[in-house]
């Protein structure tokens, strides 16, 4: 994982947002086809940036639009909205996506949950019961795919612990639990990390449980803690998160984001 950037801008200059995008656009590697749902504005951000940054032959399906590698120069609310089709170089259809996915072609996905637990388990059916439950999520829609992606990277707008919770009502999302081997396609690799707006987690751990290895500026492990429902494993040394460097956030604001989506997506 790589968390060092040169140049860092001062974290008071930076949204939540764009930090996030940021640690997400340093993880996807050069060559590999990385896949996003429709409420994706964090994880469209970060293919762009990825692909501006480091990894140019990078390929992202950009999630209910069908576009592979859209070329519009501007970060829509939604990956759905059919202007991300723009420049695209091809329209996939539903029996693509299932094609790619289920065979094991998508290196690298984005996903998120009404509730993520300590094993990287994904919720968007219900919380509570299921049949009388207290909030029902819009449906699993293509998170049981995450048994074939070769990883997942988990990531969330609202760090609480109504969201970070010891066991998610419903699995909608497979992370990481000792059947996982019987089911998942051999080369998916699970839950790889999970970022907040408070912290990073990954899950290289004996048991595969969540590990906080680095806190956002300004963020204290203690908060941290406070405010995740769940135990994580604590790093040797937990770090401070690297703010963006200087073209990364030039990148983002001037290229990608220039109508600043991100700057008013989550709360400073």
């Amino acid at each position: 994982m790589n968390m060092q950037q040169k140049s860092s801008v001062s974290s008071d200059d930076v949204a939540p947002a764009e930090l996030i995008a940021c640690v997400l656009a340093r993880q996807l590697e050069d060559d590999e086809i990385a896949a996003l749902g429709a409420a994706s504005q964090l994880a469209m951000a970060a293919v762009k940036l990825a692909r501006r940054m480091h990894a140019p032959n990078l390929s992202w399906l950009c999630g209910g639009s069908g576009a592979i590698n859209s070329q519009l120069p501007l970060l829509l609310e939604s990956a759905a909205d059919p202007r991300n089709l723009f420049g695209a170089e091809y329209r996939y259809s539903m029996e693509d996506a299932v094609d790619l996915q289920m065979r094991g072609r998508v290196g690298t996905v984005f996903l998120g949950g009404i509730q993520v637990d300590k094993f990287g388990n994904l919720n968007m059916v219900c919380v509570g019961d299921y049949d009388k439950p207290k909030m029902r999520g819009p449906g699993s829609v293509g998170l049981p795919f995450a048994a074939s992606f070769r990883r997942t990277i988990i990531y969330i707008q609202h760090h609480d612990p109504r969201v970070l919770v010891d066991k998610v009502d419903f699995v909608s999302g497979p992370g990481h639990s000792p059947e996982r081997a019987k089911w998942a396609v051999p080369t998916s690799q699970g839950p790889f990390l999970l970022v907040t707006p408070l912290a990073v987690f990954d899950f290289d751990t004996p048991d595969k449980r969540a590990r906080l290895v680095s806190v956002h500026p300004g963020v204290s492990v203690d908060e941290v803690l406070a405010k995740t429902g769940f135990k994580p494993v604590l790093a040797d040394s937990v770090a401070e998160t690297q703010s963006p460097g200087a073209e990364e956030l030039r990148i983002l604001r001037e290229e990608i984001d220039i109508n600043g989506v991100l700057r008013r997506l989550i709360p400073h």
